[in-house]
């Protein structure tokens, strides 16, 4: 958790972590710290993360996050943004102190059963016979540990954020990437297919003990209807398991709709949907309302935009 979130430092953030000790229980919560005018604001890295306790104890959990909610006002903290862990369901135990709103759903797929026994009973019909066509057509598939088809995905990558119109948010330097492989080294891979030598997808993966993730995609859309990405994903499932892992989460769709059509295409793989769930907190509403009113005033064309954010402020133009 601490190296994921070390991975979106920046000039701007800075990863930091609150722990919270009491006897035998221990409660933390990495985030990023960022300055807002006099006050500071914190979210959760990209992705999935939250508090993350060792005990069930939800009376003193509640209690130790009310300890860092009165730390934060402390120390002039504005806001803060928590994008909670669909595995961990980590949002149930802090919606009596701060504001969960469900998200959108993603998907997981149990990795405790045999591979014979995920084939017939988690993947669709139709998902398995687009694996079956991307075989019978030659593609090939590796895990790479080192990562050495890494400039090949960044190029997948962005191609497959310009043709979907993607926030500026979505795209990384180089140094993350670099970062990425350092970090994750021995917890994670890059997932390669190759047809005839040429990378036409890949994606990032990372895995602990238990949990495997599905982090950045990106693939060559001419050959979309070779089933690359379906056999991308299967080809990992095996993967994962092979390493151990008990659950491998793929996420949820690109935006918050039912019919979305990347939701619809991980639920191909898994019926087992989990909630996402973000998180809201206000620490000095006075100074926050006055900080979003400067920032409406300044850029009224990005209100219908990301007017309901709870970080709008930090949005300018080149956030488009």
């Amino acid at each position: 958790m601490e190296s994921y979130t070390k991975l979106y430092e920046s000039i701007e953030k800075t990863a930091q972590c609150i722990i919270c000790v009491e006897n035998n229980n221990v409660l933390l919560m990495p985030f990023l710290k960022r300055k807002v005018n006099e006050f500071f604001d914190f979210e959760t890295a990209y992705g999935y993360g939250g508090p993350i306790a060792n005990t069930e104890d939800q009376e003193w959990i509640e209690k130790a996050l009310q300890g860092m909610w009165e730390y934060l006002k402390i120390e002039r903290f504005l806001c803060g943004f928590i994008r909670f862990h669909p595995l961990l369901q980590n949002s149930l135990y802090c919606g009596n102190i701060i504001k969960t709103i469900p998200n959108r759903h993603t998907v997981a797929v149990s990795l405790y059963q045999s591979e014979d026994e995920i084939w017939k009973s988690q993947i669709t019909s139709k998902n398995r016979n687009m694996i079956r066509k991307a075989e019978k057509l030659g593609l090939e598939y590796t895990a790479e540990d080192d990562f050495a088809s890494i400039k090949d995905f960044i190029i997948l990558y962005n191609k497959t954020m310009e043709r979907l119109s993607a926030e500026r948010f979505y795209y990384f330097e180089d140094s993350y990437y670099n970062e990425y492989i350092s970090q994750m080294n021995g917890r994670g891979f890059l997932g390669t297919v190759r047809l005839e030598g040429k990378v036409i997808s890949a994606a990032l993966f990372m895995y602990s003990e238990q949990y495997g993730h599905y982090h950045l995609a990106g693939s060559d859309k001419t050959y979309a209807s070779y089933g690359v990405n379906n056999f991308l994903l299967w080809n990992t499932i095996k993967e994962l398991k092979k390493r151990k892992i008990k659950e491998f989460h793929l996420g949820g769709g690109a935006g918050e709709a039912e019919d979305d059509s990347l939701l619809k295409f991980k639920k191909s793989f898994s019926k087992d949907e989990k909630d996402f769930y973000i998180g809201k907190c206000i620490f000095n509403q006075e100074a926050y309302v006055d900080i979003c009113q400067k920032w409406e005033k300044k850029h009224p064309e990005l209100v219908p935009i990301y007017g309901n954010r709870l970080l709008k402020y930090r949005y300018e133009e080149s956030a488009l």
